[in-house]
């Protein structure tokens, strides 16, 4: 994106000693300095962050695969099931005892 030369490097360098003067340079140095160790402390300060939210997300998505595991396990309940399936073969059995008398007595 950006390409710079020695020459436009040393132009900068030029105007800047120009601009702020000798004696206030390692000044202005200093302070360039101090803020790149800001912004890189607010970068890592934000990397962080992200990866935090991150990891909540990813906590979230394991809590709902737990809440989703526990209803189909409350929906496989077996002696709830079997225990309906027994009753359904006991009403069946009823209504064919009956049928079976109405025949023998109708005979």
């Amino acid at each position: 994106m950006f390409t710079f030369g020695w020459g436009e490097i040393f132009l900068v360098i030029i105007i800047v000693v120009v601009v702020i003067g000798p004696k206030d340079l390692p000044k202005f140095i200093k302070q360039i300095g101090l803020l790149t160790k800001n912004i890189k402390k607010i970068s890592s300060d934000f990397k962080s962050s992200i990866n935090d939210i991150a990891e909540e997300a990813e906590i979230k998505d394991i809590a709902n695969s737990v809440k989703e595991v526990k209803k189909i396990k409350d929906g496989i309940n077996i002696k709830k099931n079997f225990q309906n399936e027994i009753n359904t073969v006991k009403e069946t059995v009823k209504i064919a005892e009956n049928e079976i008398s109405d025949i023998d007595k109708k005979s």
